[in-house]
């Protein structure tokens, strides 16, 4: 029997900050590679070795320039992605939010950060797949489960997701 590719390890991070009384999320707008023009969370792959801490906090630094203090990330999901059609592209993606970071957002050769508002989240520049989870996240769920795409990778097919442990309560942390 043939395995399948084996399935990468990867993070994102989202950081916070509240603006003229807005809660507001650092997202970014993807340059290059798988997904590019699309905005998205902080986060990559994990390299060999590396904890899904550490590599959620080397991603935000490398594609944003911020610090995030390993000991505020908060663990709020745990996704499986599956691609039938292209078996390379699965990833476990381990969420965290980073309640204390430090520096100024800036862009990087893979990455256009920007602030959205928690109340209009661009959910129709985001991978199909966040409509599903990220706002019950944002809201302060702590997730589990598979989401699988489509033949052509661009639509979710399924969603099986579960809450898991007890609801955060207000959603992402006050501290920044």
């Amino acid at each position: 029997m043939l395995s399948r590719v084996s399935v990468s390890r990867q993070t994102l991070c989202y950081v916070f900050r509240s603006e003229s009384g807005r809660r507001q999320v650092l997202l970014g707008r993807k340059k290059r590679g798988f997904g590019a023009g699309m905005i998205m969370g902080l986060g990559g792959k994990a390299e060999p070795g590396e904890s899904q801490a550490g590599c959620a906090v080397r991603e935000a630094g490398e594609e944003a320039g911020i610090a995030v203090e390993p000991g505020s990330l908060a663990w709020r999901a745990e996704l499986s992605f599956v691609f039938p059609s292209r078996p390379e592209l699965d990833a476990l993606v381990t969420v965290f939010f980073g309640l204390a970071w430090a520096g100024e957002p800036r862009e990087s050769e893979e990455m256009a950060p920007e602030w959205f508002d928690l109340a209009s989240l661009p959910l129709d520049q985001m991978w199909d797949d966040e409509a599903y989870w990220l706002p019950q996240v944002m809201a302060g769920e702590a997730l589990a489960g598979v989401i699988t795409y489509d033949h052509a990778c661009k639509l979710v097919a399924r969603a099986e997701l579960r809450a898991v442990g007890p609801k955060a309560g207000a959603g992402p942390g006050q501290a920044e």
